[in-house]
Order: structure tokens, then C-alpha cells, then sequence
């Protein structure tokens, strides 16, 4: 039965409780049963963790660069066992595993089958499928992995974003910066029916009279897979959740503790007249961009005040053990570089649940060498410095990112 999609959203607000941690116990025998990351906490559990105490392998992936496949700066990558997809504002690009350039998908503009900018892409391997979700016509279109357009399809104007999943369901996201939404993930079926959603727990109770400003963090990414499944936060909704099925189920929660900007200073809600109390108070708080891989999940906590520059921890599923990376001068960092001298590791994702990447500019690794800053002592692997050194020298300030990859040991 095909029912509007609002009278939906109006009838089903009831899959979820009105605590967004759910009721779950955390069990000693299922490590992965609803738990708490106590981030306060591990904001003061400052460690130096080498990278050979985490990594089994490092590997550099060299983009190929040419005046067709340059990469802007805020990108999404997503993987393949041999191919590599970038959604570059536009379009996406094609390399291979190597680095090799393959091809451009999708046609720059506002015309039929064209991309002004992808809102949101819907990446589906086993089905060798690419989404783009489009921003100024609110439609969806479907490309081969091959490049082909398979199909157009109009939604509703209101939605926000789409997650289209490889079983034909689809998730829409609203991402509550107006503070009127009545949920923040629904799930549906191919025929729009409302199989589970999730409130909007940080809902106003009334609406600013001022003019209502939004700020974007394009950091942020409210989906990663891992363990076969589709994992989902909204930003200001710590819950993390997962798609078991037909349904979303509370998976655990990102506890900010004191660094939790209270819902009073939210810039959307205050306003352009008070949008200074924000400011003057954004230092002091953070938000979570999470992934998993290899029983670990890393949190990159960005600064409301300054989201260049994350604090890095990493929390052990099996331990239950929460780590603010420091180096030896107490700095946050990521994993220190003790395998080949280079920069300094911490993942932007992950290849699959055992690999994670982290892209490296051209400028970034000539910095490395210009500040005489590549190490020489206590490498585990000091043949692997010439090799890296040798890239280096071979690389042009305006070429593509490197991608450094990671193969993690397992627990």
C-alpha cells in the first residue's frame, strides 16, 4: 500500500523510545551489545601508541594526476577490492588500486542526466551501482560503475539526503539544523512504506523569531559501513545506530560529557542576533565524526571553534578503553610514524574492516622534508624511509593527494 510520505512520518514516530540510548545493558559476553564511549573521560587518557603497534602493513597509493582527474579538497572515497571511487563535488572519479586514472563519471550542469553537485552518493559494490543524490533538481541518478546512466528518478523536494542500500530500502536524513524536524533517519521500502524510524530528539519546542542561520561542517559524515551492516549518527544526536534488517537499532553512544555544546548554543537555534554567544563559546565544545574497523572505532572530535584539526581518539570495542592519541609533547596527534619516519597516521575511513586510509597532499609530504622533520630514529623499518623519501622527491606540489593505507593487526 503507497501512503503519502508525510502522513508517515506523522503516524510512525513510535520505533523509538524517548531515550535515544535505548534501554540496552552492556553484556560481558557480547562486546558489540549497546555501550557508552566516554569521550570526557578518554580526554584524559593521553597516550603515544606507535603506528607499528597497530599497523601489520603501510602502503602508498600515488593518484595519478592529470588536468582531467584533479581532486578538490573536501572529497568522499570509497573502495572496491580494485577500484577506487572519489565524489568530487560534480562528478566522481575513477582510479584503480594502483593509482591509474580510469574515467569520469557524470557530466557537469543542471540539464537531464547531468550533476550541478552531489548532495549525497549511495556507493552499492555488489551491485556495481553509484547514486548521486542531486542538489539543485531534487532528483537520483543511477550510474554503472562503468559509467553508464541506468536511470533517473524524482523525490520528494523537503528530503535532505538519500542512503540508497543494496536491498532496494533507502534511508532518508534530515540533518536538524531547522529544529522543527519530527525525525532524523527513516527507513523506507522501494514503495515508500515507513519500515523504522528515529525522532528528533533535539527538537525545539518553538521556533526563533530572529532569522535562523545554518552552519555547515563538511567534515561531517553521518554514515560508515562495517561488519556488513550501515551504521548512521546525525550531528547533534550521539546515538549511534545501526540498519539490522528492516530496522534501526540504537548500536552506542558517544558520551561528550562537559564538551557537549548545550542545545541553548546551537547557532540554528539562536539566531543571527545571538549568534555571538555561539561564538564566544564554541571553544569549549565538540562534535564526533566516527568510524569502525578492526574492533576499534576511531573518533575524530572536532572543535565547534576551529574543525580543521580534530583531537584523535580511539576506542577498543573488545577493552572497552577510551584514547586520546599524544605525542611525546603531549600534543593531540594521531598514531606516531615509527615505520617509515612520515608523517603521522590518523584515518579519514576505512578500505574494509580491516584497512584504513588517510590522504596525504603533495605539499603536506614536501613540508615533511623542507622542516629536515622526517625521522631518523627508532623506525622499525628504515629501508622503507629511502623508498618514501624517493616519493617525495618525485612529487609535484599540485598533484593528486597520496593515499596512505593502513592494514591493522588484529586483536
Amino acid at each position: 500500500m503507497r501512503i503519502p510520505f508525510w502522513a508517515l512520518i506523522a503516524l510512525l514516530l513510535f520505533s523509538c523510545k524517548n531515550n535515544p540510548r535505548g534501554d540496552n545493558k552492556i553484556s560481558e559476553n557480547d562486546p558489540y551489545e549497546f555501550f557508552d564511549i566516554n569521550m570526557e573521560k578518554g580526554f584524559g587518557n593521553g597516550k603515544t601508541i606507535p603506528l607499528s603497534q597497530i599497523a601489520s602493513d603501510v602502503e602508498y597509493i600515488v593518484l595519478e594526476s592529470r588536468e582531467d582527474c584533479m581532486i578538490r579538497p573536501v572529497v568522499r572515497y570509497y573502495f572496491t577490492d580494485s577500484l577506487i571511487f572519489i565524489r568530487n563535488f560534480d562528478h566522481i572519479l575513477k582510479f584503480s588500486h594502483n593509482g591509474t586514472f580510469i574515467q569520469r563519471i557524470g557530466t557537469s550542469g543542471r540539464g537531464p542526466g547531468e550533476i550541478d553537485l552531489i548532495r549525497n552518493l549511495s556507493f552499492l559494490p555488489d551491485k556495481e551501482i553509484l547514486v548521486v543524490q542531486k542538489n539543485y533538481q531534487r532528483e537520483l541518478i543511477y550510474f554503472s560503475f562503468t559509467g553508464e546512466l541506468i536511470k533517473t528518478l524524482d523525490y520528494e523536494p523537503h528530503i535532505q539526503y538519500f542512503k540508497i542500500f543494496p536491498d532496494g530500502n533507502f534511508l532518508t536524513y534530515e540533518s536538524g539544523f531547522n529544529g522543527t524536524e519530527e525525525v532524523m533517519f527513516c527507513l523506507m521500502n522501494e514503495n515508500w512504506d515507513t519500515l523504522s524510524t528515529v525522532s528528533n530528539y533535539s527538537k525545539w519546542t518553538s521556533i526563533p523569531s530572529t532569522i535562523q542561520i545554518m552552519i555547515g561542517y563538511p567534515v561531517f559524515e553521518p554514515f560508515y559501513f562495517s561488519r556488513n551492516s550501515y551504521h548512521i549518527k546525525s550531528m547533534y544526536n550521539d546515538t549511534v545506530y545501526k540498519i539490522s534488517s528492516d530496522k534501526i537499532e540504537p548500536e552506542y553512544f558517544i558520551n561528550l560529557g562537559k564538551y557537549k555544546l548545550p542545545e541553548e548554543l546551537r547557532p540554528e537555534r539562536l539566531g543571527v542576533s545571538q549568534v555571538q554567544k555561539f561564538r564566544d563559546n564554541s571553544h569549549n565544545y565538540y562534535f564526533a565524526q566516527i568510524f569502525e574497523a578492526s574492533e576499534k572505532i576511531f573518533i575524530s572530535a572536532f572543535n565547534y571553534k576551529d574543525s580543521d584539526v580534530p583531537r584523535c581518539l580511539i576506542y577498543n570495542i573488545l577493552t572497552k578503553e577510551c584514547t586520546l592519541l599524544t605525542d611525546s609533547e603531549n600534543n593531540s596527534t594521531g598514531f606516531v610514524n615509527d615505520w617509515d619516519g612520515g608523517i603521522d597516521f590518523w584515518p579519514t575511513g576505512q578500505l574494509n574492516d580491516n584497512q584504513v586510509f588517510m590522504p596525504i597532499t603533495p605539499l603536506q609530504f614536501k613540508k615533511l622534508v623542507s622542516e629536515e622533520a622526517v625521522k631518523t630514529e627508532d623506525i622499525k623499518y628504515p629501508e622503507k624511509k629511502s623508498k618514501l623519501l624517493k616519493l617525495i622527491s618525485s612529487l609535484d606540489e599540485t598533484d593528486n593527494p597520496i593515499l596512505m593505507v593502513v592494514t591493522l593487526k588484529q586483536d
